[in-house]
């Protein structure tokens, strides 16, 4: 083919690749390898075309073999760095940018795309330098201020991230890459409905964004638009389908609505396009969990961290399903406690610094309280008695609510503290210097290992002194926790102590208040008085029913055949299908969704006995359970989350429900059931007896400002006083805590 002509068939290609005409782009460049399969820009211009539909392999191929035949063709060298970006092969692409920057050192989108890379590969300074030096050659680059942007936004800079997005933007308004982009910053900034419409309008530019779709999905959810975001990434996988990205999203969002099963389908699916995506083997543990599936979600938490080691999240996820399964060692699941704090809080210990707080022992105290569940949760059940009770002239309270979507409840919290800062968009740093800058004396955790901790903020120690209690009825793991709050039944003295890495304090008021919902009906008499059988419940969270805890039901429900069985939970776990495959007719076992509380409640009056899961006991169930008068059957273990039953009722003269084995479990629960008159007894004197601990929440309150306070004086205590009265902001000098 003549020169002429092949480069006016060449450009005929590229006027078709550029109008987005690829099948007839590659047939003009079929045309030229059919006369010169050695033609060097056909080659490569084909190599593109591969690379565009995602035929990476064929890519490589196509633009390596041109560059065979004419290896100064630095603009192949660029495409075939891309690919190889792409396919994961990030130190082979880093070097040929690097070849084609020697090539042509003043061609800024090369700088760019190498950034890329550095930044992929997590060097952000040499990455930020890059485009730094695009924008020298071409100060108009959107994309070099754009792609600037995503290193501060993976660095958590959000606000130069938007600075820079902003800037891609005034350079080319319809730039909607990076309006996708800003949208995602504004999202972490919590500033949900800018992020919406900004991503919105770069849907409108590019209606074939897969990714703009699916992150307006995220936001919508996060505004609380559940079934938009459904159908956002129900769109982005219309428009891709092997995104792993909108699958894994569109599986977060049907788990956050409780259809477990059509998530764990989205969570695998998304692992078939990427076996190596942390995200999705994380969440795929979670919606495990809730089906009871909880030793493959061990494994999928524990396969998230060799894939990303700093992942904290998939820690927590892990040391909490620990918690589920019968096998944990106690004193194993206490060293993977310790090993977190290892992995995450000791490289945070640089970053502690001397508290300047005034060590006066008597003066009021400033106590802030963190947690992503003051809201309606029913670790606010446990809470609010505390803000509403706190003797505010001695403490001033201060809360750290660490959820996008406040609620009702969280209305009727905000009134009862002195100060409410919303930090769900914040950074670690940037709360922990908010502590700090609040001078708090005391900092109280609420979630422990639980969803939407902030542990690593107290992994930076910003107050002097740190306490955890409610949320985790376990160790946090951290050096930086000082206290734990109990009680004698959940943590005996010489039997936990040596399993917490905290102090242990234990109230003999309780490890936490509790007030029963005010919508509680009053207590009816026992329905096997007239049904003519026992009707036993299953209440609690499905995700602590354990294989061998439905062997134990099914046992007893064998041994008790006019029993029936009404179980309240979540759709997809096999409880109900498990215990049919033992043997047990159908008819005799209820499933019913969860309802909303009036509902839930009523459902009490249908139930003689309750039944306890192990090795994880119930806690919010059960207290409304008994409150309800409602006895159960319950199984103490060694671990503080496995005592929690016994300790409710043991001190209500119940202690003949406490089992110690499965096999004496059935035998308890037997032997109750078969004693009508006595269960319905119980139940008629239950209420009364729990009175006297339910409606005084003020005795725990005051205790834990006691503690709190001796908490105080042995800090101040340890302050060495200054020689002279000089001070430091108003405030006394102190030692390094």
């Amino acid at each position: 083919m003549q020169q002429n002509c092949l480069q006016t068939t060449i450009d005929e290609g590229l006027c078709h690749q550029r109008a987005g005409r690829l099948d007839q782009a590659a047939k003009t460049y079929r045309q030229i390898l059919s006369d010169d399969p050695k033609q060097p820009d056909a080659l490569h211009l084909m190599g593109v075309i591969a690379h565009h539909v995602g035929n990476l392999d064929d890519a490589v191929e196509l633009i390596a073999e041109s560059l065979r035949i004419n290896p100064n063709n630095t603009s192949a060298i660029n495409n075939l760095a891309g690919v190889l970006k792409d396919q994961q092969r990030l130190p082979e692409a880093l070097e040929l940018y690097q070849a084609a920057i020697e090539a042509a050192p003043e061609e800024a989108y090369i700088h760019s795309n190498r950034g890329n890379v550095l930044k992929d590969l997590g060097r952000y300074d040499e990455a930020i330098a890059g485009f730094a030096r695009a924008l020298e050659l071409d100060p108009r680059s959107y994309a070099a201020q754009s792609n600037l942007g995503t290193v501060y936004k993976e660095r958590g800079e959000l606000e130069l991230a938007a600075e820079c997005y902003r800037r891609a933007l005034e350079l080319n308004p319809r730039a909607s890459e990076a309006l996708s982009n800003l949208g995602v910053v504004l999202r972490e900034q919590g500033k949900f409905v800018e992020a919406a419409q900004c991503l919105e309008e770069s849907l409108a530019l590019n209606p074939k964004s897969d990714a703009a779709c699916t992150n307006l999905g995220i936001t919508l959810r996060e505004l609380g638009r559940i079934e938009e975001a459904i159908g956002c990434h129900c769109r982005a996988l219309e428009l891709n389908h092997r995104s792993h990205f909108a699958l894994n999203n569109l599986g977060s969002v049907l788990k956050d609505t409780a259809r477990f099963t059509e998530a764990v389908g989205c969570f695998e699916k998304a692992l078939e396009f990427r076996p190596d995506f942390h995200l999705a083997h994380n969440n795929l543990g979670s919606a495990l969990c809730e089906l009871g599936r909880t030793r493959e979600a061990v494994g999928c938490f524990r396969r998230a961290l060799e894939l990303k080691p700093g992942y904290h999240h998939a820690f927590s996820n892990l040391l909490f399903a620990l918690n589920y399964l019968a096998e944990t060692d106690r004193a194993a699941l206490f060293a993977e406690h310790v090993r977190f704090d290892q992995v995450y809080g000791e490289p945070l210990r640089a970053l502690w610094a001397p508290h300047t707080n005034r060590p006066d022992p008597a003066r009021p105290l400033r106590v802030g309280f963190v947690s992503g569940d003051l809201r309606d949760h029913p670790v606010a059940n446990f809470i609010e008695p505390v803000f509403a009770l706190a003797n505010k002239p001695e403490f001033e309270l201060f809360c750290y609510a660490n959820h996008p979507s406040p609620d009702g409840v969280t209305a009727r919290l905000r009134g009862q503290v002195d100060h409410w800062r919303e930090v769900a968009a914040w950074g670690d740093d940037e709360l922990a210097a908010a502590i700090r800058h609040d001078a708090i004396d005391i900092l109280v955790d609420l979630s422990g290992h639980t969803a939407r901790n902030r542990l690593l903020v107290f992994a930076r120690k910003p107050a002097p002194i740190q306490v955890s209690m409610i949320g985790y009825m376990q160790t946090t793991g951290l050096s930086a926790m000082d206290y734990r709050i109990t009680d004698e039944g959940l943590d005996p003295s010489g039997a936990s102590d040596q399993f917490s890495v905290e102090q242990l304090v234990r109230l003999s008021a309780g490890a936490a208040p509790f007030r029963p919902p005010a919508e509680c009906p009053p207590v009816n008499e026992a329905p096997a008085l007239q049904n003519g059988f026992v009707t036993f419940g299953a209440f609690n969270n499905l995700a602590k029913v354990t294989p061998e805890l439905i062997a134990t039901w099914g046992k007893l429900l064998h041994a008790i055949p006019t029993a029936r069985l009404l179980i309240v939970g979540r759709a997809g776990n096999p409880v109900q299908e498990t215990l049919v495959a033992q043997g047990i007719v159908a008819t005799r076992i209820e499933f019913i969704p969860r309802q909303p509380l009036a509902d839930y409640l009523a459902l009490h009056h249908r139930v003689d006995l309750l039944l306890d899961t192990f090795p994880y006991n119930g806690g919010t169930t059960t207290l409304i359970a008994a409150w309800m008068g409602i006895p159960f059957i319950t199984l103490a273990g060694e671990t503080t989350i496995g005592r929690t039953g016994e300790n409710l009722l043991r001190p209500l003269g119940l202690g003949e429900l406490v089992a110690s084995d499965p096999d004496d479990y059935v035998q308890r629960a037997v032997a109750a059931a078969s004693d009508l008159p006595r269960l319905a007894n119980w139940r008629r004197e239950l209420r009364g007896k729990l009175a006297p601990y339910f409606e005084n929440p003020g005795l725990f309150t005051s205790q834990f400002e006691q503690a709190m306070r001796e908490m105080w004086r042995k800090w101040c205590a340890t302050r060495v006083a200054p020689e002279s009265p000089t001070s430091v902001a108003g405030q006394d000098q102190t030692s390094a805590s």
